[in-house]
C-alpha cells in the first residue's frame, strides 16, 4: 500500500476501508465536546451507526478526498481531508487530532505535511488553504511549520476571529 506518508504518520485513504476500532476513534473525536470546541462545532450526539452511513455519504463526493491518520505503530490518531477539490488548482484543507494524548508531540503537523506532499505531486494541485480560529495558536503555530503562512485575519461564521492561510506548490518544499 503506498498511502501518503510523512515522518510517523501514515494517512490511510477512507476508500481502503476502516478497521471497527478506526471508526471508533473516530467516533469519539466527533463526540469530544473539546475537539468540537476547537472545531466550532457543538459535539456530535448522532448514533454510530448512523455516523458511519453519513461519512461514507460524505466520502464518496467528487470534491473531498479524507484520510485517517495512523501513527507509526498503525493507531488511529485523527482524521485529515482535502475539501472543495477544484482539480488542478485548489483544496480546502481539515485536520482533527482526535486522541488528544498525542497533542503537541508533531503529529498534526507531519499529518498536514503527508496531506500537502499529496495534493502538490499526486493530485497536482497548485494551492491548499485553511481557516482556523486566530485564538487557535497550537495550530496556527503547527500550519506555519507544517509550510502554511498567515494571507489574511476575519470574523469566521462563529463570531470569532478567523485567520486564512495557505501554501501554494512552488512554496512547498519536501522538508518544513
Amino acid at each position: 500500500m503506498d498511502w501518503p506518508r510523512y515522518g510517523r504518520v501514515v494517512l490511510k485513504p477512507f476508500s481502503s476501508g476502516l478497521s471497527e476500532e478506526e471508526w471508533k476513534g473516530l467516533y469519539e473525536t466527533f463526540r469530544d465536546p473539546e475537539i468540537a470546541a476547537w472545531n466550532g462545532s457543538s459535539p456530535l450526539r448522532t448514533p454510530f451507526w448512523l455516523f458511519k452511513r453519513f461519512v461514507l455519504a460524505e466520502t464518496k463526493r467528487k470534491d473531498r478526498l479524507a484520510f485517517i491518520v495512523l501513527d507509526e505503530k498503525g493507531e488511529y490518531l485523527g482524521t485529515v481531508e482535502l475539501y472543495d477539490i477544484l482539480p488542478g488548482e485548489q483544496a480546502t484543507l481539515g485536520i482533527l487530532i482526535g486522541r488528544k494524548d498525542r497533542w503537541g508531540q508533531g503529529y498534526g503537523t507531519e499529518a498536514v505535511r503527508a496531506a500537502l506532499a499529496y495534493a502538490f505531486g499526486p493530485l497536482g494541485l497548485k494551492r491548499v488553504r485553511l481557516r482556523t480560529f486566530a485564538h487557535n495558536l497550537r495550530a496556527r503555530r503547527a500550519f506555519l511549520k507544517a509550510g502554511f503562512r498567515e494571507v489574511g485575519l476575519g470574523p469566521g461564521p462563529k463570531g470569532k476571529e478567523d485567520v486564512y492561510m495557505e501554501v501554494r506548490r512552488e512554496d512547498f518544499g519536501p522538508e518544513a
